[in-house]
């Protein structure tokens, strides 16, 4: 039994004519005709029988088309494990707050991996990539909050991602050294998922501070088109400014809200054929972090 016999007798079951598979198949209908008698052969049953000018499935080729179907099913998906073995494919999430130059900086880090795919997606918040990795969505994603006594997951500390300020270098407080809270008073605050457990902590922070204005907008790269438009201040994890690329912002520590915790880990699954591109990205974004700090 191979699969152009299982796939000739489901055409064949499907279109109900020995002819009708044959054109389907690209063979003549002689082959399609030999290819069930050695089926019937091997099963020792008739599949179909001809009534008038009819074929029609018997009891038997009516119970073996369920497993016919199965059984391509388990051979497909079997050439896609061994090929997913061969190139896999690498999938990341990122909780939202990282800059694209951050992302290219990890894809750069295994771009050089032969037969290697990687996709990139930016999840809606910790929580949902939590689910998403733990159900196999996910290979690697990077969030604030880790799942604890999950066996089939590896997860690490990696650094805190502190928070601070973005303005444009035109911004009356750029010159200021460090900001404090009462400097943000009638100042235009401009954040992204203000819904998020980390921005009700500064929402915290920011009562009692008068005539405070907020824009909130949906990604990272929007925050700071409008910080370098001139505005408002921007509060984002460091992780969302690249110092060498982002040259028209200027970034500040504000006293007060740059010790929220705001912890960067990993977590990924244990899959022997991406181990050694996981641990490349990891070493890579501990890299890039000590850099900055440099």
């Amino acid at each position: 039994m191979d699969k152009v016999q299982l796939e000739t007798f489901l055409t064949i079951a499907k279109h109900k004519s020995y002819s009708k598979a044959a054109e389907l198949l690209n063979v003549t209908q002689p082959t399609v005709t030999a290819r069930i008698k050695n089926l019937e052969k091997e099963l020792v049953c008739q599949l179909f029988e001809r009534v008038g000018r009819q074929i029609t499935l018997t009891e038997e080729g009516s119970i073996f088309v369920e497993y016919a179907t199965s059984i391509l099913t388990y051979m497909n998906h079997s050439k896609e494990v061994t090929r997913s073995a061969k190139y896999p494919n690498v999938r990341i999430g990122f909780s939202p707050g990282y800059s694209y130059s951050f992302i290219t900086e990890v894809i750069n880090s295994v771009i050089d991996i032969d037969n290697l795919g990687i996709t990139i997606i930016e999840g809606e918040d910790s929580v949902s990539l939590n689910e998403q990795i733990l159900s196999g969505e996910f290979d690697l994603v990077f969030t604030r909050n880790v799942l604890s006594h999950k066996p089939e997951l590896i997860s690490e500390y990696l650094f805190d991602n502190r928070l601070i300020a973005a303005l444009s270098k035109n911004h009356p407080l750029a010159e200021k050294t460090t900001l404090r809270l009462n400097d943000l008073q009638g100042q235009t605050i401009i954040g992204y998922r203000r819904h998020t457990k980390l921005w009700s902590e500064i929402e915290q922070k920011l009562i009692g501070i008068p005539n405070v204005k907020r824009i909130e907008v949906d990604n990272n790269e929007m925050l700071k088109n409008l910080v370098e438009s001139g505005l408002g201040i921007g509060i984002t994890p460091s992780l969302g400014i690249n110092k060498h690329i982002d040259t028209n912002l200027v970034v500040k520590k504000i006293e007060g809200i740059d010790n929220i915790p705001n912890k960067v880990y990993v977590q990924y699954r244990k899959n022997s054929a991406i181990a050694k591109p996981i641990k490349k990205i990891i070493y890579s974004i501990i890299n890039h972090e000590m850099e900055k700090t440099m």
